[in-house]
């Protein structure tokens, strides 16, 4: 097989490969500030030098005009990336956002998740969008902080919450393996305040048990990371309560801390 046959069937590859991944929500997260710009430019170079004579004229008519859309395109969506790293350093998000400035400021943000910093699947249907005016909200405070990135939280492996300006974000990096609703929560709150021993429940990745001591009258609830993997592997709460003004179930007295947001109060968040 001669040289430029072995070129087209590199570059046949690398199209086919990056239009899959495309497809499927992955991308090479390098790649994403300029978009396909690069494998654009390879494409050409390669098929220039396989025919130029054909190359050279269809370069002009259609190369350089595509750049130029595809740069422009770039120039107007302006994303900025960020990353955060879990606190086990097994895997990251990256936050791909920008803002645009119409009277008010809309923020827009998408999730990615990755491993090793290289490829990344888009989270789907997890995007943000939100509208701020500048006297509701410090314009020059940035897209970062007004969704909360520079102090999110790990509420376990695979959600991460943000406070955000327009109130909490939580970003799942996995699928849950079981749902929970917030009626199944109600009659494990019961079920605790009830002195029941051994009542489970699995919230956020996270396995909850009843504890009741007989002897000495004590309940408490013992609070469990899926494989000892999260923030704080393991710990004890007194229990779990509504919180309307927050808008969240809230787990209180912890072990390790105060108080934390467990669950919105309404399915589906």
């Amino acid at each position: 097989m001669t040289k430029a046959k072995w070129l087209l069937v590199l570059l046949f590859v690398m199209d086919l490969g990056l239009t899959s991944m495309h497809l499927s929500g992955y991308f090479f997260l390098f790649l994403k500030p300029t978009g396909y710009l690069i494998p654009l430019v390879i494409n050409i170079i390669v098929l220039f030098f396989v025919n130029k004579k054909l190359w050279i004229g269809l370069g002009l008519i259609v190369g350089i005009p595509a750049l130029f859309i595809h740069g422009f395109m770039v120039l107007f969506m302006d994303y900025d990336y960020t990353k955060i790293d879990s606190p086990s350093h097994k895997q990251s998000l990256v936050i791909e956002y920008r803002h645009v400035t119409l009277g008010e400021i809309t923020y827009f943000y998408h999730f990615y998740k990755t491993r090793f910093g290289v490829i990344g699947k888009l989270l789907d249907n997890q995007s943000v969008e939100f509208m701020v005016r500048g006297p509701e909200y410090p314009v020059e405070e940035g897209a970062e902080a007004a969704l909360g990135a520079h102090n999110p939280t790990w509420v376990s492996k695979d959600i991460v919450r943000f406070n955000s300006w327009k109130g909490a974000k939580n970003v799942y990096l996995a699928s849950p393996s079981s749902s929970v609703s917030t009626k199944e929560i109600e009659n494990f709150i019961l079920k605790a305040n009830s002195n029941s021993d051994g009542e489970a429940i699995t919230i956020n990745g996270n396995d909850f048990i009843t504890r009741y001591d007989k002897k000495t009258g004590q309940r408490w609830i013992d609070v469990v990371s899926a494989g000892d993997e999260g923030l704080i592997p393991r710990q004890q709460c007194s229990w779990i309560v509504r919180n309307e003004e927050r808008g969240y179930y809230m787990l209180e007295e912890c072990t390790h801390q105060w108080e934390y947001e467990l669950y919105p109060l309404t399915d589906g968040q």
